[in-house]
């Protein structure tokens, strides 16, 4: 299972950084940062990049908005089975997906959503104890 993370600037190699900070290295973690060092079109690499998957490759691509362009990009190539695309990028969601042993693409996307779902939280309107806890 190979990931890639897409965004608009330079989020993805960011987050793919703090990533690494928390499991070490990540080789089947690749980016592709979109609309950097006057790029103004990000059809032709994501298209390089389709081209290239192996036929032995299953990737899960995350992208950092749903309805953005990098996202809707990936959506035109849906039909192709060896790539699962999510949206909505975030650490909890990328932990839970490199470190998750699932077997199936789906399974490891549906926990992962989950988990990233549970860990979003408004922390003002937490009981004040739980505010005190320093598990984390």
């Amino acid at each position: 299972m190979k990931f890639m993370l897409a965004s608009h600037g330079t989020f993805a190699e960011g987050i793919k950084s703090a990533l690494e900070l928390i499991l070490g290295k990540q080789p089947n973690v690749s980016t592709i940062c979109a609309y950097v060092n006057g790029e103004n079109d990000v059809k032709p690499r994501i298209k390089d990049f389709i081209e290239h998957i192996q036929p032995d490759e299953e990737w899960i691509i995350v992208t950092d908005v749903f309805g953005g362009s990098v996202n809707n990009e990936f959506m035109n190539y849906l039909r192709n089975h060896r790539i699962h695309l999510v949206s909505g990028m975030n650490l909890p969601l990328l932990v839970e997906l490199v470190t998750n042993p699932s077997e199936s693409a789906e399974d490891k996307i549906q926990s992962a959503l989950e988990v990233a779902k549970e860990e979003i939280k408004y922390c003002n309107q937490l009981p004040a104890d739980s505010q005190n806890d320093e598990d984390f």
